[in-house]
């Protein structure tokens, strides 16, 4: 499944904000994290974006026209960035499974330190030596 996510991820990087991506190592620090199930039948695989804020400023540049976004609009370009990677790979995974996934709504988990969730699987990626975690569980 993260095969596919890396696709949206590469999509929402490369191909909408125009940035070249590449695999990271590590990441630490503090951190703006968004959450978004997608469900197939009855399976639900969460899926956890976790930014630096440097990274959304980035994304809003393009995406929005602002250099630095204020602290409560960083809750929006975080769900909606989650949106855009993760909506993508639904749609791929649609086209290979005969629209069998359905998406649910992002949601924002706020400012914090640290991973407060035990990921089964993820990806550490960076953009202008800015970098960021995609991952999922099942629930």
């Amino acid at each position: 499944m993260m095969d596919i996510i890396e696709l949206g991820v590469k999509h929402l990087c490369e191909d909408t904000l125009g940035y070249k991506i590449s695999d990271a190592k590590t990441l630490n620090g503090e951190f703006y994290g968004s959450s978004l199930p997608i469900y197939k039948g009855k399976d639900e695989y969460q899926f956890y974006l976790y930014f630096k804020k440097e990274t959304l400023n980035q994304f809003a540049k393009i995406l929005l026209g602002i250099d630095e976004l204020a602290e409560d609009e960083l809750s929006d370009i975080c769900k909606e960035s989650a949106n855009l990677a993760i909506g993508y790979a639904k749609n791929l995974l649609n086209e290979r499974e005969n629209n069998a996934y359905k998406m649910g709504t992002p949601e924002y988990l706020g400012r914090m330190q640290g991973f407060p969730v035990k990921l089964e699987e993820k990806r550490i990626y960076k953009i202008k030596n800015r970098t960021f975690q995609i991952g999922y569980k099942k629930a």
